[in-house]
């Protein structure tokens, strides 16, 4: 089994007095206002926080990272408070190496992808994998899916960069000579004092300060609980994550958490046969008896990448000055693109204008802004990522190419027209300089295309196309 998300312990079993409903959730943040964590609200007025095994507050938190939250409702979960959030970095340590063509890290022997769903802290310039370079030392908050793979969520320059930190499953443990291995990574226990009594299947926090020759020489081992399985029998369960193990439709794991369905199961954005390793879902139910979540919903997440390695990942992003903003409606528009804002939209001020509490109604027209999500029908864009950045001359199309017309040399980009100038270069998805005869002749309807211009106000005039790979 993989590892997955801290828990802060059980929901207590019973009901108390003016509560009818006890649950822990796993997820993403996706903003503040207490703290929103997979669309939903959860106050934290009178929360216990719990950052990296200590104590600390909401303003040590930050959108994109996974949490775990014990929560309780009077009002049949419509409004939920929370009890405790916890967060604790799933990989810390210097990068070993880079891959931008796959846009992949390795920290620690564990490999990283970093895709349009990562948030990166301010302080990597540019927020991408660009910004980053061979030994860096970062924290990684993410999500591991079926092939041990973990999709970061988000990445920070770690505050201490003699600290390695891994967090997963023990195996092949050898007492003796007191080594175990977490996903592929060999850790040796030796000048641990008093370790644990481990055994194979725990969930362990690993704290090191020497990594050579693939092996990680702890100075720390914790048993911590693996995300939701702390709760007790009829608490609420909610988990976001891919699916690690799958057996059946009524036997599976998603990040390592027990999961089962039955005929009173419902599904959204997919069906019951839909379910496979490496799925992305979301699931929401209740704990049994045995740990097992038992699935009242399932529903199917942006992002989903099945075994074969077919991926359905963000591939739409816009970013320029806001042209429109309709609060009431959850819309803005950008480069003539019309952006739609969810529940589960991750919204992040890179501006320092506002701190965690930002959100649309922040938002005015000249604001520079960045979005990442999924595209839709014509000039339409639902966001995932949403960030408010420092104003800027250039704007960025990315995203499927339509009526495309090699003798004007003209297409259209996530349904908004696109010309073209002597001035325009073009790039093939390796980053090479070609002709516009060979960009032209290389694209078609459907292909995923970068358009960089300088924002003018009037129609887009491409300073440069850019044939992308769609598994960037």
């Amino acid at each position: 089994m993989l590892g997955a998300l801290v828990a802060c312990g059980g929901g207590g079993g019973g009901v108390v007095a003016g509560i009818d409903r006890l649950g822990v959730t796993n997820g993403t943040i996706n903003g503040f206002g207490s703290v929103i964590v997979n669309g939903v609200e959860y106050e934290t007025g009178t929360a216990d926080f719990d950052i990296d095994d200590g104590p600390g507050s909401q303003s040590d938190l930050k959108v994109g990272q996974q949490v775990t939250i014990q929560w309780d409702s009077s009002d049949d979960g419509v409004t939920r408070s929370a009890q405790s959030v916890s967060y604790d970095d799933l990989l810390e340590g210097p990068i070993d190496s880079i891959d931008p063509a796959n846009q992949t890290l390795v920290i620690l022997g564990q490999v990283v992808i970093v895709d349009a769903a990562t948030s990166f802290d301010d302080e990597i310039v540019p927020r991408d994998l660009t910004g980053l370079e061979l030994d860096d030392v970062v924290e990684v908050s993410g999500l591991i899916d079926g092939n041990g793979v973990i999709r970061a969520t988000r990445i920070d320059f770690s505050e201490n960069s003699d600290d390695f930190e891994l967090r997963g499953v023990v195996e092949s443990l050898d007492t003796f000579d007191r080594t175990f291995i977490i996903n592929g990574l060999t850790v040796d226990y030796v000048d641990v004092l008093n370790p644990p009594a481990l055994a194979n299947g725990l969930f362990v926090e690993v704290e090191g300060d020497t990594f050579d020759a693939g092996i990680l020489y702890a100075i720390s081992v914790e048993i911590e609980d693996d995300g939701i399985s702390g709760a007790d029998e009829g608490d609420d369960g909610e988990v976001e994550g891919y699916i690690t193990d799958f057996v059946s439709a009524t036997n599976f794991s998603v990040s390592g958490i027990p999961v089962t369905t039955n005929a009173q199961t419902t599904y959204e954005h997919g069906v019951v046969g839909d379910l496979a390793l490496n799925v992305k879902v979301e699931v929401e139910g209740e704990l049994n008896s045995s740990g097992v979540l038992v699935a009242r919903q399932v529903e199917f997440k942006s992002g989903d990448d099945d075994d074969d390695g077919d991926d359905d990942s963000i591939d739409g992003r816009v970013a320029g000055n806001v042209t429109a903003v309709n609060a009431g409606a959850g819309t803005l528009v950008i480069a003539g693109v019309t952006v739609t804002v969810t529940a589960e939209t991750r919204f992040e001020d890179q501006t320092g204008a506002v701190g965690q509490f930002f959100g649309l109604d922040d938002i005015t027209v000249g604001n520079y802004v960045e979005v990442r999500g999924d595209p839709g029908t014509g000039a339409m864009l639902t966001a995932v990522i949403l960030e408010r950045d420092a104003a800027d001359t250039e704007g960025l199309l990315r995203g499927p190419a339509s009526a495309v017309n090699g003798v004007a040399r003209s297409l259209s980009v996530l349904g908004v027209p696109v010309t073209t100038d002597a001035g325009t270069q073009y790039r093939d998805d390796d980053d090479n300089a070609i002709s516009a005869e060979a960009f032209f002749a290389a694209i078609s309807n459907g292909s995923e295309v970068e358009v960089q211009f300088t924002q003018s106000g009037g129609a887009i005039v491409a300073d440069e196309l850019e044939l992308e790979d769609s598994d960037d």
